[in-house]
């Protein structure tokens, strides 16, 4: 007497591809959680966004001696590239005399000089409180 066995369909995974695609599962499932987990950032403060901010509401003016020029960008008119050119030219040649200086970067016009210039100061502004005598 022979024992039947069960036919071969063709479409039964081998114990070594079971563990295989146990593995990937495994390790898709975790970088999902992962990537989940980066995306909302649970673990900085929830922060507001204020969109009503305008150039006008800025109270700073930049000195463009020793900004960095992820902080000119910040500024009207100005964008990665022309900060970038600022604070290549401000290496190459020195500091800024005058906000007049600034035609002298490549890529700074007239306009751009004038939408940012109630912004920009070149040195750092000083006030002195003049305190009298007082005896």
């Amino acid at each position: 007497m022979t024992i039947a066995q069960k036919p071969s369909d063709g479409f039964s995974p081998t114990k070594k591809q079971l563990i295989t695609i146990y593995f990937l599962a495994t390790t898709l499932f975790i970088g999902s959680i992962i990537k989940a987990g980066m995306d909302y950032h649970w673990w900085l403060p929830k922060t507001e966004i204020v969109s009503s901010l305008k150039p006008e509401d800025i109270k700073i003016k930049f000195d463009i001696n020793t900004c960095p020029w992820h902080e000119l960008v910040l500024l009207p008119a100005l964008g990665e590239t022309k900060a970038k050119a600022i604070v290549a030219y401000r290496e190459r040649h020195g500091n800024f005399t005058t906000l007049d200086d600034l035609d002298k970067v490549k890529g700074m016009g007239a306009s751009v000089i004038a939408a940012i210039r109630d912004y920009i100061t070149v040195g750092s502004v000083t006030t002195s409180a003049h305190m009298g005598n007082q005896e």
